[in-house]
């Protein structure tokens, strides 16, 4: 009990200062000139790399849905900035891979995918914890963000 609450009350904190400290952000995903990222071909670092889309499955979106709202809710939400970017429509300014390379293969990603460094400062430095989401997890929630998109 005790290794589940000490980190959750870290993250609390951290998502109090975030909210707080830095309410100039609009909650999109835009650089300092407030251009949207569009990185139409950045695969990211992981497993992912040559994926072809298939249509959206319910199945899938469901799981990926439950998968979100137990591993991800804590620091995204849909619209809004909060610890991590809002993640309504983040498909249409990355590539699916790299979203999913995000998911799979956090720690990597943030140790040397240089968007996602420069992610992090935007996000106050704070890292992506290493969720264990597996390969097929992440295509679920992958499926789940592509239902929502507005």
């Amino acid at each position: 009990m005790r290794k589940i609450l000490i980190p959750t009350v870290i993250i609390m904190i951290v998502m109090a200062f975030v909210q707080f400290s830095d309410q100039s952000t609009s909650g999109n995903n835009c650089n300092n000139a407030g251009t949207p990222q569009t990185l139409s071909k950045d695969k990211g670092i992981g497993p992912f790399q040559n994926l072809t889309m298939a249509p959206i499955d319910k199945n899938k979106v469901k799981a990926g849905m439950t998968i979100f709202n137990s591993k991800c809710i804590l620091c995204h939400e849909l619209d809004t900035k909060k610890v991590g970017p809002p993640l309504r429509n983040i498909v249409k300014d990355y590539t699916p891979e790299f979203i999913l390379n995000m998911m799979a293969n956090p720690l990597e990603m943030q140790k040397s995918d240089p968007i996602v460094k420069n992610l992090l400062k935007q996000f106050n430095n704070v890292p992506m914890p290493d969720q264990k989401i597996s390969q097929q997890d992440a295509l679920n929630i992958l499926d789940y963000l592509r239902s929502i998109v507005k």
